[in-house]
């Protein structure tokens, strides 16, 4: 038996990025009847503007997932590969990481919003111990946001700091802003300008002034002779894998793979996913042993999230396998 059930999750508070603010956050959580009798769960949820399909052609798929029918959705691809991988316990990859004896470092994430809010919470996340923050750039006045970088470079000579535009960054001004920002001290940042520009998005990489990880460069990027030659091309420093955005973890795994062949770092990073699809993705990237930060600390943004086993302590994620799961909300 399979289920498909609509879920709103809301924000506590609104999520500031370049494109706008979330409020609200539409998915879809897909179900099928164990063989224990537990329920298998994955989750579809594309994220706005990033993704190749709307949240409606998304639930389109995942009815098409339900009666066992064929779906193109990318993000109904992800959720199923998690009901196909789960156990009808909500482990999927049985690891150090599930038996609650290691965490997953992860950054810190400001979200974009006033000054003071910004800064309160840079004070925060420096308190508990990150040694790893990421930021927001690309909505607010560039000189400011700079300034803030430089105060917290200012507040902590070693931690880690990254920065994504979400593509906001033009073509004129993306180099020289490359430079200040890594005069500021930030380490690395995000698509920097729109994707779908690879022999300019080649030339920021080779310029060096700053390492530049692609982001939603990858989502369209399906076939591996495609994947091959944008990495070819732009020659990045890394790459970020949203397994929800780019169609599941096979796929992550064919990038990892073919970035690793070419000296290309990666890190994992969630697309606000409840904490069924995050609790998913952090097991499958504990699985490959990853060896730098990793961006999967947002289940903590929602009024309304499903309790679960993980939780932030320090700055990494855990998974206390004594916790349990609570998706009544659900109806199953």
């Amino acid at each position: 038996m399979r289920k498909v059930i609509p879920h709103q999750l809301q924000f506590l508070r609104p999520a500031g990025t370049s494109k706008g603010y979330l409020q609200t956050r539409d998915i879809c959580v897909l179900a099928e009847r164990g063989s224990s009798g537990g329920w298998k769960l994955g989750e579809a949820s594309p994220l706005g503007w990033l993704s190749l399909e709307t949240q409606a052609e998304a639930t389109a798929d995942a009815g098409r997932w339900a009666a066992g029918e064929s779906f193109t959705s990318l993000s109904v691809r992800c959720g199923a590969e998690m009901v196909a991988q789960d156990d009808g316990a909500q482990v999927l990859y049985p690891s150090a990481f599930t038996e609650g004896r290691d965490g997953i470092p992860i950054n810190g994430l400001v979200w974009m919003g006033p000054r003071d809010y910004i800064e309160t919470q840079i004070r925060s996340l420096l308190d508990r111990g990150f040694g790893c923050i990421k930021m927001k750039v690309g909505a607010a006045d560039f000189e400011e946001e700079l300034e803030v970088i430089r105060q917290l470079r200012a507040a902590s000579a070693t931690v880690e700091i990254r920065v994504d535009a979400n593509g906001a960054f033009s073509l004129n001004d993306a180099a020289a802003k490359l430079e200040k920002l890594a005069e500021a001290g930030v380490y690395s940042i995000e698509q920097p300008i729109a994707p779908g520009q690879p022999e300019a998005m080649a030339a920021l990489c080779a310029a060096g002034s700053l390492r530049i990880a692609l982001d939603e460069e990858l989502i369209p990027v399906q076939e591996p002779e495609a994947m091959a030659a944008l990495l070819d091309t732009v020659r990045p420093a890394m790459i970020v894998l949203k397994p929800s955005l780019i169609g599941g973890f096979a796929q992550a795994e064919r990038w990892i793979a073919l970035a690793e062949a070419r000296g290309i770092g990666w890190w994992v990073t969630s697309a606000l996913e409840s904490n069924i699809g995050l609790n998913a993705i952090a097991q499958w990237a504990a699985s490959k042993s990853p060896a730098s930060t990793q961006g999967l600390g947002t289940g903590s943004l929602y009024a309304n999230n499903f309790a679960s086993p993980l939780e932030v302590r320090g700055d990494a994620l855990w998974f206390d396998p004594e916790q349990p799961w609570d998706v009544s909300a659900l109806g199953l």
